[in-house]
């Protein structure tokens, strides 16, 4: 053979396998999935679910959940909202897009051992985690003995300028525990937590990060962030609230578009199963299908809900109706 028809042969092979690679690229689906779920979270999902839906790439867009929420809505605008699956804690944001058509009815045949108060009741939604809101504080500064133990003892005049916790217009999970706070206390409390030079700033990160530095040794945190630390950084320890530790919810949902949504309805479907779930678990919340049992180092689920503040449909209307109202009197009040 000269040289000439093996560069043709040569030639030829490598534009098939060019073509062919191009074809099978192009045929593969993606599923995008916009969260607020912890990054470690997302890295533990992600090949999971590309080992269970072989063919199909997973990209996620994480961020924090008014960020999720600021995403779609711009997306929104546009008229293409990219993506497939929201999972985020600002449950009354997907209150709100239920309400405006944006999301598929379904819930998922695993989904139905989830209790009736993390589920929305025409299926829009689903709690895939629940996250909890305690009290944490920096054991070198405040002692056990000492620590308050209770939200509403935090307004107490003697930890001025020793409390913190994220902003409930960056946070969903912060907003959730301002409006439950301000339900059982009103806003008289928050006035008292400004008199403390209290500090609302940013998400649970930065809450763990000024109770490392003591620049505010008590906090009002998710207790999945003080989990983290147990290896890493033994001072930082928690408690739950006598006045009840406030559950959060991220929510799953399949945003509604016109096509066939099989694909995103299985991909729904795992995240209710086993590997799902227990994903949940390993990112110290507690998995909404009690099956797979508490977070490592929690307390069980049943004993945080014989106190903690329930999810009636009635706070949840008020509070959707009034989510504007609460961030500008908190702002006011605080900033």
């Amino acid at each position: 053979m000269n040289s000439f028809i093996k560069i043709f042969f040569i030639s030829t092979f490598a534009a098939f396998f060019l073509l062919s690679s191009c074809t099978k690229n192009d045929n593969q689906q993606t599923i995008w999935i916009y969260t607020s779920l912890y990054k470690d979270t997302v890295n533990d999902l992600q090949p999971k679910l590309e080992k269970e839906f072989p063919g199909v790439k997973f990209q996620f867009y994480q961020a924090g959940s008014e960020e999720v929420a600021a995403k779609v809505q711009a997306e929104a605008l546009t008229g293409k909202i990219q993506a497939d699956l929201l999972i985020s804690s600002d449950r009354f944001w997907y209150e709100d897009m239920g309400a405006k058509g944006s999301l598929l009815a379904y819930q998922s045949p695993g989904a139905e051992k989830v209790h009736s108060d993390f589920r929305h009741p025409e299926a829009f939604y689903t709690g895939v985690s629940l996250p909890v809101m305690v009290i944490a504080y920096n054991s070198e500064v405040v002692s056990e003995a000492d620590v308050p133990k209770s939200f509403k003892s935090l307004a107490d005049e003697k930890w001025k300028d020793k409390i913190s916790m994220g902003s409930p217009l960056a946070s969903g999970t912060a907003f959730t525990s301002v409006s439950f706070l301000e339900k059982k206390y009103g806003w008289d409390y928050f006035k008292s937590l400004r008199k403390n030079n209290f500090i609302a700033e940013g998400g649970n990160s930065g809450v763990i990060r000024r109770l490392q530095s003591k620049e505010r040794p008590i906090g009002i945190v998710l207790l999945e962030n003080v989990l983290r630390l147990k290896e890493s950084d033994p001072r930082i320890k928690w408690l739950i609230p006598t006045d009840g530790a406030i559950i959060q919810t991220n929510v799953l949902a399949i945003v509604k578009k016109d096509k066939d949504q099989s694909l995103e309805k299985k991909v729904a479907d795992w995240m209710y199963k086993a590997e799902g779930q227990q994903a949940m678990a390993r990112s110290f919340m507690y998995p909404t299908v009690s099956d797979y049992g508490n977070p490592a180092g929690a307390p069980d689920l049943k004993v945080l809900l014989k106190t903690s503040p329930p999810w009636s449909r009635s706070f949840i209307d008020e509070t959707l109706k009034s989510r504007d109202k609460i961030k500008d009197q908190f702002s006011k009040i605080i900033f």
